[in-house]
């Protein structure tokens, strides 16, 4: 979806951003500096019941913000997504943006809630 609109060449996974701790974004537009991750996979649920996955702990969750922080403070602007971000009834419900539009808005310069 984010290459079609960008172009698979601009796009990258598991781009690394960090010289010495080399985190990875899950899909970064590197000549923007715009970064995406996801957050939630199949550890979050596992036949109904919620199960640990290494970033749903204290130490994965912290961990993830130090990355966060560090990607911000280098100049990357990092947007952040779950599975209910990509279901359009979900995002309805739950006012959420959807993922494309977001991006479109915040490589455009624009702030939350601009027209």
């Amino acid at each position: 979806m984010i290459r079609s609109v960008w172009g698979v060449e601009n796009v990258v996974c598991e781009h690394v951003f960090h010289p010495v701790r080399m985190w990875r974004f899950d899909y970064a537009i590197p000549s923007l500096k715009i970064a995406i991750e996801y957050h939630g996979h199949a550890g979050f649920a596992a036949r109904g019941k919620q199960v640990a996955s290494g970033h749903s702990t204290i130490k994965g969750l912290t961990n993830d913000c130090e990355k966060l922080n560090n990607a911000t403070a280098l100049g990357w602007r990092v947007l952040a997504f779950t599975a209910l971000h990509f279901k359009p009834q979900e995002r309805k419900v739950h006012k959420l943006t959807a993922p494309l539009e977001m991006l479109r808005d915040v490589a455009a310069g624009k702030k939350g809630g601009e027209a």
